[in-house]
């Protein structure tokens, strides 16, 4: 079904590409479109359903159905939401609190598909994609792999597989002494470790705010995007850490101490997301925190 939908969805980009080489402008580039392109969609829509309708009956997980990437259509968004409701419960709302992290039906690229929360960091390049990334990780998981990263010391003896959440992963060729791209010299990461912050996605939900996705704890005022994290002293349940944060205090330029030490909040860190390289040959990351 995949190679299927991914040869129709290639057929349209390839006659895009083709009809560009022309140099046509104006009304004969629409005739072109019109005349060659349209008629290719239909089938590479109807391949797509099929893609996603085997997919949900293959994934180990519902949210996993959105597809590869977090890339549906305002649709297929809804059609998701509704499938999650109806498998969902106050104690058991996983899927559809990651369905909202993920995205809006509300906020739409150019292309048609939903904006992407800002935690995506992996879009293609590589051929890694965020959802089939997050599928090949839970293949991996183990209790013994989830106990070493909860409670032993971090040797980062993993290969490949990362969300690109750990700064450590933001290899700047002008700040290393070898190419990081050379044999040898591979980037090294924590599996588990990208699996539980990808679980902890569903406290950060998505929602339209003046045009644009907005996502809990991101501030998108500045070129870079910030990501700004409480730590709190004493346990918490789920409910209290989404309250904690949604603190507007955590989102001004040096946040009051006293007012977040009120609400068991001790420290409270900020980072940036950047593009490591140039032109189309980018990838992103985190830069280092910093407490704010």
């Amino acid at each position: 079904m995949q190679r299927a939908f991914d040869a129709a969805k290639k057929a349209v980009e390839d006659k895009k590409k083709e009809i560009r080489t022309r140099g046509l402008r104006g009304k004969d580039r629409t005739e072109a479109i019109e005349a060659e392109v349209r008629p290719l969609e239909p089938d590479r829509d109807q391949k797509r359903r099929q893609w996603l309708d085997a997919l949900k009956k293959a994934v180990s997980r519902p949210e996993l159905a959105v597809g590869k990437h977090i890339d549906c259509t305002d649709v297929e968004y809804r059609d998701h939401a509704n499938t999650f409701l109806e498998g969902s419960d106050q104690a058991d709302r996983e899927a559809l609190d990651l369905l909202a992290a993920f995205g809006s039906d509300a906020c739409l690229e150019k292309s048609g598909r939903i904006a992407a929360t800002p935690f995506c960091f992996i879009k293609g390049s590589g051929q890694q994609y965020f959802l089939d990334t997050v599928r090949q990780l839970m293949e991996l998981a183990t209790l013994e792999r989830v106990r070493q990263t909860l409670f032993e010391s971090w040797g980062y003896r993993d290969e490949k597989l990362s969300m690109r959440w750990d700064p450590i992963e933001a290899r700047r060729y002008a700040l290393m002494d070898r190419d990081p791209s050379a044999s040898g010299n591979e980037s090294r990461t924590m599996s588990m470790a990208n699996l539980l912050a990808y679980r902890a996605l569903a406290l950060f939900p998505s929602a339209p705010r003046r045009g644009r996705l907005a996502t809990t704890a991101w501030d998108h005022a500045d070129e870079h995007p910030t990501f700004t994290w409480p730590i709190w002293e004493h346990p918490a349940q789920p409910d209290t850490i989404r309250s904690i944060l949604q603190l507007s205090e955590l989102g001004t330029a040096r946040p009051d101490r006293s007012i977040l030490r009120a609400r068991g909040v001790v420290a409270a860190f900020r980072a940036s997301r950047i593009k490591v390289g140039t032109g189309s040959n980018y990838k992103i990351n985190f830069s280092r925190a910093r407490g704010v």
